[in-house]
């Protein structure tokens, strides 16, 4: 049989592990205590994602100029990222500064026959995504 200290130390390890598996949350061993694997779950119940009413849109114009605006956002300033869903790349990113809640950015350099959305990040608002557009160009 183990002798006591090695067993309390044993134990002291593997609750601390259960314990950043489940603030982390990523699911619990299958003979963890149902405790971790609760506390992992009431992390994803608080909705930590979309944490505010912020909406973002992207209009592309037909020169390939664009427009993101941002509404209802908590943070003052607002990473955001021009998003080739094509391609899976990001064609461009810039900080904006919100104006009561809003802000406008506008841009060019699109290419042609693409699709793009708009993503932003603030830690008050989380992630923000926007519709998905698919920029056609007239060729003559």
């Amino acid at each position: 049989m183990k002798s006591s200290a090695k067993w309390r130390a044993w134990l002291m390890i593997a609750g601390v592990l259960l314990g950043l598996l489940a603030s982390m949350g990523v699911a619990a061993p299958a003979g963890a205590s149902s405790v971790a694997a609760t506390s992992s779950q009431s992390q994803a119940d608080r909705g930590d994602r979309g944490r505010s009413d912020a909406d973002l849109s992207l209009r592309i114009f037909r020169n390939g100029d664009y427009r993101v605006r941002g509404t209802d956002y908590d943070a003052r300033r607002v990473h955001v990222w021009i998003v080739n869903v094509s391609r899976d790349r990001v064609v461009d990113e810039f900080y904006a500064r919100t104006h009561h809640g809003d802000f406008t950015v506008r841009d060019d350099g699109l290419r042609c026959d693409r699709t793009y959305k708009a993503v932003t990040f603030s830690r008050k608002d989380g992630w923000v995504s926007s519709n998905k557009v698919r920029f056609h160009c007239d060729r003559y």
